[in-house]
């Protein structure tokens, strides 16, 4: 059924009403009739299968059928901190990120960042961001969009430090330290919340790499032995660090 997202939690038997741009979807482009189904999702994990009862001028009425928890969200909470990287390839991160089941986004200034956002451009690309973040979990059917934190300097990151319980630096010359060992050095529980730490084109300096060990007590791991684009870094941890956990492949949980 199609998704939509609804700021209210309502209760089964009630109605509510959809207007804006959900409504010109759900009638112009979806055509759906009185009588057909949604599921709406309120944001915080739960689903509302919903019933089109009536069609009003510029919005439409629907009837809340049931609630439910969704079982979609991984109970593993996996932020990623993105080194700003060039042209597009953000959005291609939060898409996939999104799809794959990740938590939200902080966009980082890094030293070997090409780009540089005002003020004015950062609040525009963080709505771009949360847009492109909205429209892949309703067609991946999620119950969470993934939040997108405002673009932060290293000093601002570290303001976050007591947030996670794990901080994960990918870095290309560490050669020792790999995921696997690091699931297989730590326990992590099934709620943990973890922070992936990705460079932009050119990878973390040595010197920030010292500077996030320090101040975050970042863990620094390798990916392997192939260099991955700053794209795919983050999106292939992700997959692993869910996989690692029965977020990925598993249906018994």
């Amino acid at each position: 059924m199609p998704r939509f997202f609804i700021e209210q939690s309502p209760k089964p038997g009630e109605k509510i009403i959809i207007s804006g741009n959900d409504y010109n979807h759900l009638k112009n482009s979806l055509r759906l009739n009185l009588g057909d189904r949604v599921i709406l999702s309120d944001g915080t994990g739960f689903d509302f299968e919903a019933e089109l009862s009536d069609y009003l001028d510029s919005a439409v009425e629907l009837e809340i059928i049931k609630k439910e928890k969704s079982a979609v969200e991984a109970k593993l909470q996996v932020w990623l901190a993105q080194g700003l990287p060039k042209k597009s390839k953000l959005d291609l991160v939060v898409e996939k990120a999104t799809e794959i089941g990740f938590s939200g986004l902080i966009p980082l200034e890094a030293e070997r960042s090409i780009v540089k956002y005002d003020n004015r451009k950062k609040a525009k690309k963080r709505q771009r961001w949360q847009r492109v973040a909205e429209a892949a979990a309703k067609q991946a059917g999620r119950a969470i969009i993934p939040e997108i934190k405002e673009v932060m300097s290293p000093v601002q990151l570290k303001n976050l430090k007591n947030e996670f319980d794990y901080i994960l630096l990918l870095w290309e010359d560490e050669n020792q330290f790999s995921l696997k060992k690091f699931f297989q050095n730590y326990s992590v529980t099934q709620t943990a919340k973890i922070l992936l730490l990705v460079g932009p084109e050119g990878g973390f300096s040595a010197a920030e790499v010292e500077q996030y060990k320090k101040e975050l007590g970042a863990l620094v791991i390798t990916l392997g032995p192939r260099i991955l684009r700053t794209e795919t870094a983050g999106i292939t941890a992700l997959t692993a660090v869910l996989y690692e956990k029965g977020e990925l492949g598993d249906l018994n949980d």
